[in-house]
């Protein structure tokens, strides 16, 4: 697969609540010979807990509908979202092993003038970057290094599980996203569980905060141990989790306060791209990050 042009589907959170995300990403990859057209259209993935584990067909339909539009468009998919991605290639895999299953979501489909073909896949962005863009290129991309920098690398679940069809990363000893960070030249720094849930998923965040702050609190312990200048993910609801989260501690009067960055923001400072075009919305500050490391105010 060339990395040229992709279908992009943002999903839900990065355009609702993070346009700088969405502008990073909108801006590095063309930079890096990747065109993104949008999925004109496209509605949510949707996440499991909320079809999948009450009417599964549901779900699939509302995937499928989606990625018809990129089959339309002739393009893989580029996720953008841990949790977008599993749910999109998760239906993506059952639509095209299940004959009965895809029989019955393009019977729902065909009331709305769409035909669900398997002709299409989908690609996480880390897949994208490291696999087909690589390291080297995106090292020669850089106008700024970020030599000595710490960062503490946040995978999150749905890149690495259910890995059986995922296929995105070793789902015990993933790499990818730390190649990426380094290819910054920053070190990516070992700390404790690294593998383990920011607290967000699962319906988690919205129905359970002070459970989901505790177990974001666990994790952020764990980061600290290794004494980070700053947490990198490439999830929006990692990202949300991670930026809110904190605030939320330090609400309670506990003192967590590392700057976290979706890649592709890094990737643009890096490449020499406004701050305020790229990385200007959190609620865990990152000014004085950006102003040691990148020179900008």
């Amino acid at each position: 697969m060339p990395a040229t042009d992709y279908a992009f589907y943002p999903g839900c959170i990065i355009p609702l609540r993070y346009p700088d995300i969405e502008n990073s990403i909108r801006e590095t990859m063309p930079l890096l010979g990747a065109n993104v057209y949008d999925m004109v259209g496209a509605g949510c993935c949707p996440p499991g807990g909320a079809f999948w584990s009450v009417e599964e067909i549901s779900g699939l339909t509302q995937s499928a509908r989606n990625i018809t539009i990129a089959e339309s468009m002739n393009k893989d998919i580029m996720a953008v979202c841990n949790g977008c991605f599993c749910y999109l290639k998760n239906s993506n895999h059952i639509l095209k092993s299940d004959q009965e299953k895809r029989e019955r979501v393009n019977t729902i489909l065909n009331k709305v003038g769409r035909k669900y073909q398997g002709t299409v896949s989908v690609y996480h962005i880390v897949e994208i970057l490291h696999d087909y863009i690589g390291v080297e290129k995106i090292q020669n991309s850089t106008k700024i290094k970020l030599d000595g920098v710490k960062a503490a690398v946040h995978y999150g679940c749905h890149l690495l599980r259910p890995s059986d069809h995922l296929m995105a990363e070793n789902p015990e000893k993933p790499h990818k996203l730390d190649a990426l960070v380094e290819a910054l030249g920053m070190e990516s720094v070992y700390y404790p569980k690294k593998l383990s849930c920011c607290g967000a998923g699962g319906g988690m965040r919205g129905n359970n905060p002070d459970v989901t702050l505790k177990i974001l609190e666990k994790k952020l312990l764990n980061i600290k141990y290794s004494d980070p200048d700053c947490i990198v993910t490439a999830c929006p609801f990692c990202f949300l989790q991670f930026d809110l989260g904190q605030k939320g501690l330090r609400d309670k009067g506990e003192d967590f306060c590392i700057p976290v960055f979706y890649y592709n923001q890094l990737l643009g400072l890096s490449m020499g791209l406004p701050k305020k075009r790229v990385a200007s919305i959190s609620e865990t500050p990152r000014d004085g990050f950006i102003k040691r490391f990148y020179g900008v105010d």
